[in-house]
């Protein structure tokens, strides 16, 4: 099947049996429809003599010498014709392949083809925080061309490259796409890679590296040094997560710039603001919305790292995306990808606090329960063994007190007898019962009282006397009276 020529409206069109031709009619600028699927050019001189090279017959369909270039409006154009006439300038000025390096940024993957910004940042204009980039893409089937290429480079972010490609302008965004036909495997790696790792080996020889990891992160962490842009997306997706949770958070913002030259500057002021008045804060929060990874770059910067190694708090970042990851991140006692996780981190820490606390507090009141009902039966059994041993102890005294009157019974009846025998009792004039040795002490009463037993039970006879003299001999005392 030979290739066909067609005309239409100011394109030409080629069907047919065209793949044989396919990469040099895209070298000169040809487009492939995958509708209609042909290929079509614009209609021009220099194409139409682009074809003829390619050995395609145009004479038959095609007055080469009275075709005008395509009518373009000079008063004004639709879109849809700027367009057209921006992309029949691209396509008659950059239908070559064209070497370029530069720094891979925003690497991502899609159905395996390979899409990413080049990126020029050392000659980035001083009136912008925005780098010099364009778009590029591998295609699947050139990818699996370049496999073993690929294979021996590091192909991520941060990587400087150089690459072959041909331009292609996309009318959706109207931008110019660097479609990838080769990569020079012998460019090193890019300075942004290089730099990176410079400043990660630069903290752990300092031994800041790890250096706020190992400060514990706090049980209730309410207060909180928050470092972000006041009118930001990510401010308001971190307070509305906070709210949420109605735990009562107190909030010190610090309005910093999140993307450009005055970053670093902001943050550092920020951080050493906080490290004077420690006391007020409990952890602090470094986040912002997400971006390019061109736009985290800011944060893998030296100052701005070791600002959060030495930070006596706690430090906890929130500055990218799933796919992101920077120096600050790495350094961080905690890193999380987007504010909201930031702020779920912090209710999480606090509401499970609390329920520890709580749980300590059950624990403790069930233990003071059941030791108290333990002294409880304690005291229970003390008072029974108390009331027994009582009770015990007073029927023993009780039966010793009948003993005693039982005995007293049988002394007073003794007594009795020895007095019913003429016997008497002798007391002093204070009613003292005397016995013999009394009478030898120098000061023994001389005025007694004598009790003698009566003709009648229970009768008693007392006779008073003077004591004259006192006698002593070895078998008994004598008295005279």
């Amino acid at each position: 099947m030979k290739i066909l020529l067609n005309k239409q409206e100011q394109k030409i069109i080629l069907s047919g049996n065209t793949f044989n031709l396919k990469e040099k009619i895209k070298i000169i600028g040809g487009k492939w429809d995958p509708l209609a699927k042909n290929w079509w050019l614009f209609l021009t001189n220099e194409n139409l003599e682009n074809l003829k090279k390619l050995g395609l017959s145009i004479e038959d369909h095609f007055d080469i010498k009275n075709l005008k270039s395509p009518a373009i409006p000079t008063d004004s154009y639709s879109v849809t014709n700027f367009l057209l006439f921006i992309n029949n300038i691209i396509t008659k000025n950059l239908f070559h392949n064209y070497w370029i390096s530069g720094e891979i940024s925003n690497l991502k993957q899609s159905n395996e083809h390979l899409f990413f910004d080049l990126i020029d940042k050392e000659q980035a204009s001083s009136n912008f925080n925005k780098t010099a980039s364009i778009p590029c893409i591998i295609w699947v089937n050139v990818r699996k061309r370049l496999d073993s290429k690929l294979n021996q480079i590091l192909f991520s972010d941060g990587t400087k490259i150089k690459i072959l490609i041909r331009c292609e302008f996309r009318k959706e965004g109207a931008k110019i796409i660097g479609i990838i036909e080769d990569i020079d495997i012998h460019f090193t790696q890019g300075e942004l890679a290089l730099q990176r790792l410079a400043i990660v080996q630069s903290l752990k020889n300092k031994g800041l590296y790890h250096k706020n990891k190992n400060i514990s992160f706090p049980s209730y962490p309410l207060k909180i040094a928050l470092i972000t842009a006041k009118d930001s997306r990510a401010y308001s997706d971190f307070i509305n997560e906070l709210s949420l949770s109605k735990i009562a958070f107190k909030i010190t913002l610090f309005d910093c710039n999140m993307q450009g030259e005055k970053t670093a500057e902001n943050i550092v002021s920020a951080f050493q603001i906080v490290a004077k008045n420690t006391f007020f804060y409990d952890c602090v929060v470094i986040t912002r919305g997400g971006g390019s990874r061109l736009d985290l770059r800011w944060f893998d910067d030296f100052s701005i790292a070791e600002q959060i190694a030495l930070c006596p708090l706690p430090v906890l970042t929130a500055i990218g995306h799933f796919d992101d990851n920077s120096i600050a991140d790495e350094v961080a006692n905690i890193s999380e990808k987007t504010p909201t996780a930031a702020a779920r981190i912090l209710t999480d820490t606090v509401l499970h606090s609390y329920q520890f606390f709580f749980q300590k507090v059950d624990n403790i009141t069930y233990f003071l329960l059941k030791r108290l009902a333990k002294e409880k039966n304690f005291i229970l059994s003390l008072q029974e063994k108390c009331t027994s041993s009582a009770l015990k102890r007073i029927q023993s005294e009780q039966k010793n007190l009948k003993n005693i009157e039982k005995m007293l019974k049988i002394i007073k009846s003794s007594i009795e007898q020895n007095l019913q025998r003429g016997f008497a009792l002798v007391y002093d004039d204070a009613n003292n019962l005397l016995q013999g040795k009394h009478f030898l002490s120098p000061t023994y009463s001389k005025n007694l009282k004598l009790k003698f037993a009566g003709d009648c039970e229970n009768h008693y006879i007392f006779v008073e006397v003077l004591v004259k003299a006192v006698s002593e001999s070895r078998e008994s005392t004598e008295l005279d009276f």
